[in-house]
């Protein structure tokens, strides 16, 4: 086992593959296939088909995801060839990923820094996976990064000043999600998601059971003071959502046997440890209230929550055409450090 891997929440992966899970209900369907070498499983892939992407961009797209698989071209082949030929029984015209199961999840294929374990929501995979998907037929179509950054950089006087005149302003506050309403403060968040990261490559609505189906998740990880809304005169016009590094914790899990033993073990590490990284998912601001300053306010006053509880903070995922994120968080002191791909090829 590669020290730089970390294993996944049990039954994070399979959740998605039940049938009532909220991907098969809102958006589409998703095909397993596993490999089998002596009868051992060699790989796995799935075949998924989301129509709420169809939809929204006028495609007939399918995509690939859950790909897991030994460093053999054999395997792998087998595993694509078994994805294709379904998706193009559903008359899809392209196969594009990795996505598990859509953007709005973890997506990407890692391209660099493998000696590095990942951080929460964001995936891993060994160096020979690109090989894999290359021999397949797909190039790459999208590069996606991930930013580092230190707690102990002191904020840029430019984005001190922009903060200082946002806070003159009467009616604008700062608050944390409040975890006794989440049901609630999940819907404030599923309308603000997709009226404010519409502008990403890729872009899918996400749907509020979505939101829902992740709460318990969500409620066994979260730290309320890095999950925050911005509000004028009592109306939401942006938020972030900044998500401790459960993955520190599930790194020293991968002794434990998978199952209800691991489980248990990473309920009694969240109530004893606490991680010293954060990766901070979202930042986003209504079309309302862009181009006034509150992107840099917001990020401004979560970075000084941040820096209360944490030692580092990964960006991720930024797009690569995002040079406006870029830059901001380039002056904020970022570092890339990570690079992660989405492929893409014509079923013929």
């Amino acid at each position: 086992m590669d020290p730089s891997y970390v294993p996944p929440v049990p039954g994070d992966v399979v959740k998605y593959l039940k049938h009532d899970s909220s991907f098969r209900k809102c958006h589409g369907k998703i095909r397993a296939f596993i490999a089998w070498r002596s009868g051992v499983p060699a790989g796995r892939i799935a075949a998924i088909i989301n129509h709420s992407h169809n939809r929204y961009y006028g495609d007939r797209v399918g995509f690939f995801g859950f790909f897991d698989c030994e460093n053999n071209l054999e395997t792998s082949r087998a595993l694509f060839a078994e994805t294709e030929k379904f998706l193009k029984e559903e008359s899809l015209t392209h196969i594009r990923g990795p996505y598990n199961p859509s953007v709005n999840d973890e997506c990407g294929l890692l391209t660099d820094s493998f000696h590095l374990p990942s951080y929460i929501g964001m995936p891993w995979n060994p160096e020979y996976y690109e090989k894999l998907i290359l021999d397949a037929g797909l190039i790459s179509v999208r590069k996606l990064y991930a930013y580092l950054l230190s707690m102990a950089v002191p904020m840029p006087e430019r984005v001190t000043r922009i903060t200082q005149r946002i806070t003159r302003q009467s009616g604008w506050i700062l608050r944390s999600i409040n975890m006794r309403k989440l049901k609630e403060e999940l819907a404030t968040i599923h309308r603000l998601y997709n009226v404010t990261l519409n502008r990403n490559w890729g872009f899918v609505p996400i749907a509020l059971e979505d939101l829902l189906a992740a709460a318990d998740g969500l409620k066994m990880a979260a730290n309320p003071d890095i999950i925050n809304f911005a509000e004028k005169d009592g109306e939401s016009a942006g938020f972030s959502v900044c998500l401790p590094n459960l993955n520190e914790l599930l790194a020293k899990t991968k002794k434990t046997p998978p199952g209800i033993l691991r489980l248990l073990h990473l309920f009694w590490l969240i109530k004893t440890q606490r991680p010293k990284g954060c990766r901070l998912a979202i930042l986003g601001v209504s079309p309302t209230y862009r181009d006034r300053g509150i992107s840099a306010w917001l990020f401004h006053e979560q970075l000084a929550r941040t820096k209360k509880h944490y030692e580092t903070a990964e960006l991720s995922w930024i797009e690569e055409s995002n040079q406006e994120i870029i830059r901001n968080i380039e002056m904020m002191g970022g570092k890339k450090y990570r690079t992660y791909q989405i492929y893409e090829k014509m079923l013929s």
